[in-house]
């Protein structure tokens, strides 16, 4: 993708499943973040690393952390490419003892390494993860990165660093919806008519919860232990065309009725064999 098109889908792609009155308004979009608060005396090498054994508290909680980690480069030679709060993109992967695999983003909640200043936040404030079944999926790591799942989660993540304010609109509507460029080609081809529409894109629901702690599938919406500010953990679900057009006629409403009915234990799994709930 050329940056023109990165930079142009990223100021839109959380509201292409809107109605045309269920649009942020650009002022609540472009909300700051509150950077430049002064910084207790602690260097941000510091900083990343308790960012680091927070998320490593929580995500090793979840089931069997796999001891390799997924990285992912920026695409060469384009221009305004999101960047991570530090050069390093990393995914881990979890085997969990529901059967599933989760892959989730480790590092769009370190505090910023390139500002002169004291930044005074936790990155972008949130990781995003996917769940899926484990024999959707392969188990090493070349596997992963090319199956949709990854495919899907890589581009959540860049076009949530690319906006920068994904946080405190999910704090607000609780619920986003995207379609996701790239991602169509790892679909299997007997499942594409179900789930990529005819622009190429793959629909996916952003920030579905588990609501019962004592569930197996259950996971925190919350990162605790955070060094500077809170971060949420926020589900990606791929969704199939007929529930993206709920969306697209209803936009909050749609999101709504969907995630109501998504229940049972598999309310946070996404699969590409899954029937519509609709």
């Amino acid at each position: 993708m050329g940056s023109k098109s990165i930079l142009d889908s990223v100021m839109q792609c959380f509201s292409c499943c809107g109605t045309k009155n269920d649009v942020v308004g650009a002022d609540h979009v472009l909300q700051p973040l509150n950077l430049y608060n002064p910084r207790a005396q602690t260097s941000v090498e510091q900083l990343i690393g308790q960012s680091e054994d927070a998320r490593l508290r929580v995500y090793s909680k979840l089931g069997s952390l796999q001891d390799f980690i997924l990285t992912q480069a920026a695409p060469n030679g384009v221009v305004g490419a999101p960047r991570w709060p530090t050069a390093s993109q990393k995914f881990r992967v979890i085997n969990r003892p529901n059967g599933t695999v989760l892959i989730v983003s480790d590092g769009l909640s370190d505090p910023f390494d390139d500002l002169q200043s004291d930044a005074n936040v936790n990155g972008y404030g949130l990781e995003f993860f996917i769940e899926t079944p484990a024999t959707d999926v392969g188990p090493d790591p070349s596997e992963l990165k090319s199956s949709w799942q990854f495919q899907l989660l890589y581009t959540v993540c860049s076009l949530a660093a690319g906006h920068g304010g994904i946080r405190s609109i999910i704090d607000d509507m609780q619920l986003l919806s995207t379609e996701a460029e790239g991602v169509s080609e790892a679909i299997p081809p007997d499942y594409k008519a179900a789930v990529v529409n005819r622009a190429g894109r793959v629909g996916a629901l952003l920030g579905l919860t588990e609501t019962d702690p004592g569930s197996q599938s259950y996971v925190p919406e919350k990162i605790e232990g955070m060094p500077l500010t809170d971060v949420r953990l926020v589900n990606i679900k791929l969704i199939t065309l007929s529930e993206l057009k709920l969306i697209t006629e209803l936009g909050a409403e749609g999101r709504k009725k969907l995630a109501e009915l998504f229940e049972g234990q598999h309310r946070l799994v996404s699969s590409h064999t899954r029937e519509a709930v609709l």
